[in-house]
Order: C-alpha cells, then sequence, then structure tokens
C-alpha cells in the first residue's frame, strides 16, 4: 500500500475564484503519457541529502489500466463517471483531451493501487 501526495491532483474543475477544485475525473491516482506534463507536479527537494538539494524528482511507472472508460470532452456525468469505474465494467479512466479539445496531454486515472 501507498500513499501520494499529490493523488486526485491531476486535471480539476476549479469554481471561479478558488484556489483549488474537485479533480476532473473523480479521486485517484493521476498518471501523465509524457514527462512534460509530469514536471509540472515536481516539487524541488529541501533537506535530505545534499546532493538530493535542488533537484526534482518525478516517479516513472508502468501502468496497467484495463479496460479504460475514454473521456474526451468536457461534457459528461461524473456520478456515472464513478459509477462506470467503481461498479462497472471499467478498470480506469483515460483523460483524452487531445483529439477533440486540442489539449497537448493524455492523463490516465486509477483508483487501485496494484495497476501500478
Amino acid at each position: 500500500n501507498f500513499r501520494l501526495k499529490l493523488a486526485g491532483t491531476g486535471a480539476t474543475w476549479k469554481t471561479p475564484g478558488m484556489e483549488s477544485g474537485q479533480p476532473l475525473y473523480g479521486y485517484g491516482v493521476y498518471l501523465a503519457e509524457r514527462s512534460t506534463k509530469a514536471d509540472e507536479y515536481a516539487e524541488e527537494i529541501h533537506g535530505g541529502l545534499k546532493s538530493d538539494e535542488g533537484c526534482h524528482t518525478m516517479l516513472v511507472c508502468r501502468v496497467v489500466g484495463g479496460l479504460c472508460r475514454v473521456v474526451d470532452t468536457n461534457e459528461f456525468d461524473a456520478d456515472d463517471l464513478r459509477r462506470d469505474i467503481l461498479d462497472g465494467p471499467y478498470h480506469s479512466v483515460l483523460g483524452d483531451r487531445v483529439v477533440k479539445l486540442g489539449k497537448p496531454y493524455r492523463e490516465v486515472v486509477v483508483h487501485d493501487n496494484n495497476q501500478i
């Protein structure tokens, strides 16, 4: 078992004027397909080994997505998505914001740490 500080902090919907929001695809572990997306979440190391000072870290993982529920628009029902993943036939979410929305990245969200 593990716990990640940033679990569930990938793409978010934010109410205007609020600092943070709800995770776009629900709470889970968000994984980026590209390091240029993942580096947005990396923080500089302070303390610890002198050789690590000032470095940024990124966890490189192999993820078993299983049957992915593909979400490629901003128009989806969050409750339906949650049911499809937790109670339905899907094992993960593939947030494909590239094809229809023209965004530069895709994200995979898993809800079971055994998939990582």
